[in-house]
């Protein structure tokens, strides 16, 4: 009997072990959530917009790299309600949100006939629970894209290839050319060092 239930326990303790490695692959990395403060308001005075969701940093920083590289102008979707800064509240309300396909309320916005003077959108956000993050659905639907390129660029702890990220941004802007093939990605860990890369990558979507 005694040895039933330390095998029990053994089962027990594989099965947290191999979820507490596998959820920050799904949903992006064990960090702390940053402020929910808007960047200044865009006025459409580049051709370039950069366009970033973000919880944790990491796109923040990726986004501003970009905007320098591109002269392009900072527009960071947030959300009305944060997501805090407890990194499990905020996987769990992920989950749900895409589970439900609930399209949270942002309170960040651009204005119709500003919008309408981009060409190009450099989106960003992290994967979650292999997808897009739902702020980011909120925002494309939010807008008539048609004839605009979108550019992804994205953070992750594993899923590399973007899960189903890319197909969503896709499907939900619809009207515009989503260059899917030039998305570029960099593992949460290492976005602090990789400002190099970030510009690089950016200056070459420019050409």
């Amino acid at each position: 009997m005694k040895k039933k239930v330390w095998i029990m326990i053994g089962i027990i303790v594989v099965v947290v072990a191999a979820a507490a490695l596998l959820l920050p692959r799904l949903f992006g990395g064990s960090h702390r959530g940053i402020d929910n403060e808007p960047e200044a308001s865009v006025a459409g005075e580049s051709k370039i917009l950069v366009a970033y969701f973000s919880w944790s940093g990491n796109g923040q920083q990726m986004a501003r790299w970009i905007a320098e590289e591109t002269g392009g102008e900072l527009f960071r979707i947030v959300p009305e309600e944060s997501y805090g800064e407890d990194y499990g509240d905020c996987v769990d309300r992920a989950k749900d949100e895409l589970d439900h396909e609930i399209r949270p309320a942002i309170s960040t916005h651009i204005d119709e006939a500003v919008m309408a003077q981009y060409d190009t959108i450099y989106l960003g956000f992290p994967i979650w629970w292999s997808d897009l993050p739902m702020p980011v659905w909120t925002f494309l639907e939010e807008y008539d894209l048609s004839g605009k390129t979108i550019i992804p660029f994205y953070s992750h702890e594993g899923t590399s290839s973007g899960g189903n990220s890319l197909n969503r941004v896709r499907e939900l802007a619809e009207g515009a050319t989503v260059l899917t093939d030039e998305a570029f990605s960099v593992r949460g860990s290492s976005v602090p060092d990789s400002e190099a890369e970030v510009k690089e990558w950016a200056s070459g979507e420019l050409q």
